[in-house]
């Protein structure tokens, strides 16, 4: 696979890589990474196909393309590495600390978008949490996705988002919409290919894991779920912010950061 984008900020001795959330890029986190950049180098990526890293392979697995993208990085960086994930990218950190626990420090996680873990746990959520997603669903089986676009940003992108989309910016959005359905293998399904809820009990690397206060009821279930499950899990909730707390609230979430390495 050709190598992905990154940007780099910060000049301390500890490494961290970022990972942002779908339909974005590295430079999303940006202002986040720059509270501690005297105490960190830090490694932003765009994901393969995201902002201006390469189209992923769409013969294989989207998810394990970013996961194999990553743990390329940090090798070729060196590790044990903080790592620090926003929704799809916080399930990248997640099975990356499942799969090479010798390349992870610690996680922070920002509403990682693992709801298969909450069908393996049983949780009503998960039900609900479909239904919500039928018409999305159902848009983008009859490949409308000028209307999944505007579904997608309406529930999980910045407050007021797509109604402040001119024309063309919501048709770039709507033709970059693949990336959504193609995580689904690997963070919804019933398939061979997601990791299970027992997978993360292997996991003993100090996790923060972090949602809004004013995110879908849903968000709230699965990041119980996992920090619930973590050996060395712990919950934080901001009040006041959404799904897109790292960017929205960078400043207070980068002091809860702080706090939790211990800075």
């Amino acid at each position: 696979m050709p190598e992905c984008f990154t940007r780099t900020a910060g000049q301390g001795p500890r490494k961290s890589l970022f990972i942002h959330c779908s339909l974005s890029s590295g430079k999303s986190l940006l202002p986040l990474m720059e509270h501690f950049s005297k105490e960190m180098t830090m490694v932003a990526v765009d994901l393969p196909g995201q902002g201006k890293s390469p189209m992923p392979d769409t013969t294989r697995d989207y998810q394990t393309q970013c996961v194999e993208a990553c743990i390329g990085l940090i090798e070729q960086s060196g590790g044990p590495q903080d790592l620090v994930g926003h929704s799809f990218g916080a399930t990248v950190a997640l099975r990356l600390a499942a799969l090479r626990p010798d390349l992870v420090r610690s996680l922070v996680l920002f509403e990682p978008v693992y709801f298969g873990l909450l069908r393996d746990a049983g949780h009503p959520a998960y039900d609900r949490m479909q239904a919500e997603e039928s018409a999305f669903n159902d848009a983008v089986e009859q490949g409308d996705m000028l209307k999944a676009a505007e579904l997608f940003l309406t529930r999980w992108g910045l407050p007021g988002e797509w109604e402040r989309l001119p024309e063309v910016a919501r048709t770039a959005m709507s033709e970059r919409m693949w990336v959504i359905p193609a995580q689904h293998q690997a963070i919804i399904d019933d398939s061979d290919i997601r990791m299970r809820l027992p997978e993360l009990e292997n996991i003993a690397c100090p996790t923060l894991v972090m949602r809004g206060g004013d995110s879908p009821e849903v968000m709230s279930a699965i990041t119980k779920v996992i920090s619930n499950t973590l050996p060395d899990g712990a919950l934080d909730v901001l009040e006041g912010s959404g799904h897109m707390l790292p960017i929205t609230h960078a400043a207070d979430c980068a002091k809860r950061m702080r706090a939790f390495w211990a800075m």
